[in-house]
């Protein structure tokens, strides 16, 4: 049975084989053919009626290496800097993401009018992010479909299977939808984190939005909390140091507020204190996943809360005080040393 690996569970990360194919996908034409990889000049041009920004893309060819010089009259003095060769291929997805629109008989004005809302929007690394706001399980499936034909992504799994998990999150209160594109390859390989920063009255990680996906997974929580994890949350429960000779100890101890900005600094921010480390496992199958992780501050034990107060050792403090009786010890006998050694030289003289 095909096994998936899940670190962070984001939504549809593991519902497809993605491909990127920007050539023409069979669905509608555009003539003349605009293509951002055809070689010449190709610009973004962008004025709002006082200024202009202008990208400017231009392939040049030469029979034996030599200098080009590129001459550009513009009509006031221009900053420069560096653009991405992304702009084009945004542009480019637009282009066929409005052919696929019009083939299903709507505009992007009409499809930005429905109750999907496109909030953020981001490559970072290997991940292509984009965050959108719905009120509607039906129609974020919907748009969902017409997000993954515009980037050309097969789908394994049907979306009818996601639309009655779509509305028990609805039905709880559930408004944003994280939907990250990545590359994958056939080798096994860790895709690079992202971070997400957001407002909740509950600690939160969702799983039942995997469940109609089949296979097994394993998953590994890292949990940080001001109290302490007394209890296994089904389906996850407790990893645990299995040490020779003793009893299992579950993987649950004080980080400092040190070693939590060492994990991440903004991870640092978040406690004014240290934390509770406390790692959570399960490895089985998908459809099991029928609850998310949600614990209260009320469910974690107020009584191990993490104590700031700083509390040394008897023999710690035993050490400290013959330490200071003997650097004063010593400074005594220096004193002594000094003088006598004056009374010396004095004598002498």
């Amino acid at each position: 049975m095909r096994r998936v690996s899940i670190g962070i569970v984001f939504f549809l990360l593991v519902l497809f084989s993605v491909s990127f194919v920007y050539a023409d996908r069979g669905l509608i034409t555009v003539s003349p053919e605009v293509s951002v990889y055809e070689p010449g000049q190709k610009a973004i041009v962008a004025w709002n009626g006082e200024q202009e920004i202008l990208i400017l893309s231009t392939d040049v060819t030469s029979s034996s290496e030599t200098l080009v010089l590129e001459l550009l009259p513009l009509p006031s003095e221009p900053d420069v800097s560096a653009a991405s060769f992304r702009s084009f291929e945004e542009i480019q997805r637009l282009i066929w993401e409005e052919g696929v629109n019009l083939y299903r008989g709507k505009s992007y004005g009409e499809i930005q009018a429905e109750s999907v809302e496109v909030v953020f929007h981001e490559e970072i690394g290997t991940h292509d992010i984009t965050v959108v706001r719905a009120t509607k399980a039906g129609e974020l499936v919907d748009w969902i479909d017409d997000f993954l034909q515009s980037n050309s992504v097969n789908e394994t799994v049907s979306l009818g299977d996601f639309e009655p998990v779509v509305k028990d999150y609805m039905g709880r209160g559930f408004r944003y939808y994280v939907l990250d594109l990545i590359t994958v390859t056939p080798d096994e390989r860790s895709v690079d984190p992202i971070l997400y920063w957001f407002r909740s009255s509950f600690l939160y990680y969702p799983l039942v939005i995997t469940s109609p996906v089949p296979g097994e997974t394993e998953i590994t929580l890292f949990l940080l909390t001001e109290g302490k994890v007394d209890k296994d949350y089904q389906p996850m429960r407790k990893a645990y140091y299995e040490i020779p000779g003793k009893n299992w100890k579950p993987i649950e101890f004080v980080l400092s507020k040190g070693d939590l900005s060492k994990i991440d600094l903004r991870i640092g921010e978040l406690f004014e204190d240290g934390a509770w480390l406390t790692v959570l496992k399960y490895d089985g199958n998908l459809s099991w996943l029928t609850r998310d992780l949600m614990i209260s501050e009320e469910a974690l034990n107020p009584a191990t809360t993490v104590d700031v107060e700083l509390i040394l050792p008897s023999t710690l403090i035993a050490l400290c005080i013959l330490l200071g009786a003997a650097c004063t010890l010593a400074g005594v006998v220096c004193t002594l040393l000094i003088t006598r050694s004056k009374k010396e030289t004095a004598k002498t003289g």
